[in-house]
């Protein structure tokens, strides 16, 4: 199952709006093969040509970890590196 499957089944479970901005994140976050911080992220959807602020990339990172599809890691205790789940503890 896609990791936009696995994201509308959770939505649908759970009551909540099936945000585009969202899924565009978590698909851009899957392409990547490691962690990579919000800003960066940013960065490289506004290069892709996504019209997305840097809040709403940040709010959605956050909303993938607390929904179990992404995990973050601590660097330095102050900067937050993000990752879709790897198969097997996850969901991509």
């Amino acid at each position: 199952m896609s990791l936009s499957d696995l994201l509308l089944r959770y939505c649908s479970q759970n009551n909540i709006r099936y945000a585009g901005k969202r899924i565009v994140v978590a698909l851009h976050l899957d392409q990547h093969n490691d962690y990579t911080d919000g800003d960066s992220l940013w960065r490289s959807l506004r290069t892709s040509g996504v019209k997305i602020s840097p809040a709403t990339v940040y709010e959605a990172l956050n909303w993938l970890e607390n929904a179990g599809f992404a995990e973050r890691k601590m660097v330095d205790g102050r900067k937050s590196l993000f990752r879709v789940k790897i198969l097997g503890t996850s969901l991509s």
